[in-house]
């Protein structure tokens, strides 16, 4: 299958004044999206999981690296070109209150990507605009109201309609639901799952949520200071994770299920200041399984087999698993 967006050895950088250097936001990192799935990047606060995403959008220029959406090479593209493609790449921000114009009426917010990109005349703009305010549950009464308006949920809701008015391909959703309440999230959740199958929606979910990112993903991404230390199927990061990132991760999503609980692996210390990054592996000052070697070399992506599945759908980058050196 095609991947609908591809990132290879995508980097950004970002220069800092005064002392201390620059920060590596994103440090060569390669993934594909395939069409009609979910992507889950997941990972601690600053990590680069949001970075990721806007560069994937090019809300954010690259350093360097490519970012490929639907067979174009945005990353070759002028800024007018590539506004040409936003119309199938929108995005949800974390806080809706933040991300949508005060000034606007909810009418004016779902209709202007429509006038932006110049769909339709004024009396079809009216009637996606009904429309869409159905698919996410809320009343066409409410179309003259302002954001301030509005609690929490519905204004995540009125985000998600201006996202997917233009009927995209892909969404980029940056942790949508992690300013919402316990019981809005799941609203909101199992909103995004009938949208993704009613019109074939393509997201990449970006959250520091596992539990979350469990009931929604196909696929997760795990990222720890800028780099994807593993990834796979959602079933075999959950079930099966190996890199010891990704354990403690996991160890640490609550459970009902007495018997399904794991033990806690409690990380010692805190993130590594990302301008002066540890040598070799950039986990080893806070991994319980620490060799000497990775403080001095820096491990590089291998591919592990699955039972039943096919070679190559999980890769981690840890030297507990380089040839030689498995326990």
């Amino acid at each position: 299958m095609i991947p609908l967006l591809s990132v290879r050895d995508i980097v950004k950088t970002f220069g800092t004044k005064g002392k201390g250097g620059d920060v590596r936001a994103v440090n060569h990192v390669s993934l594909d999206v395939q069409p009609g799935q979910t992507l889950g990047v997941v990972g601690e606060s600053g990590s680069g999981k949001s970075t990721l995403g806007r560069l994937m959008l090019r809300l954010l220029e690259p350093t360097s690296g490519s970012i490929i959406f639907n067979g174009t090479t945005l990353s070759d593209l002028g800024t007018k070109d590539v506004r040409r493609h936003r119309r199938q790449m929108q995005m949800i921000f974390q806080d809706p209150l933040a991300s949508l114009d005060p000034r606007m009426s909810v009418r004016k917010l779902i209709t202007e990507p429509l006038i932006i990109h110049r769909i339709g005349d004024k009396q079809e703009q009216s009637a996606k605009v009904h429309d869409i305010m159905d698919r996410v549950g809320l009343s066409i009464d409410a179309l003259d109201r302002f954001p301030h308006e509005f609690s929490g949920g519905q204004r995540q809701r009125i985000s998600i309609a201006r996202a997917i008015i233009t009927m995209p391909q892909l969404i980029i959703a940056d942790e949508p639901v992690s300013s919402l309440d316990v019981s809005i999230q799941s609203q909101i959740l199992n909103l995004l799952l009938d949208l993704r199958r009613d019109l074939n929606l393509t997201y990449v979910f970006i959250s520091h949520d596992l539990a979350v990112v469990q009931h929604l993903a196909d696929t997760v991404a795990v990222m720890h200071l800028g780099e994807v230390v593993e990834m796979a199927s959602a079933s075999e990061i959950f079930n099966n994770p190996k890199h010891p990132y990704t354990q403690a991760l996991i160890s640490a999503v609550p459970q009902i299920d007495l018997d399904l609980r794991r033990e806690r692996i409690v990380l010692r210390g805190d993130i590594p200041n990302p301008q002066k990054p540890p040598t070799g592996c950039h986990f080893h000052p806070r991994c319980p399984q620490a060799m000497s070697i990775c403080s001095q070399e820096a491990p590089t992506p291998l591919l592990l087999e699955v039972p039943g599945v096919a070679l190559g759908v999980h890769t981690v980058t840890c030297h507990l698993y380089t040839p030689g050196r498995e326990e």
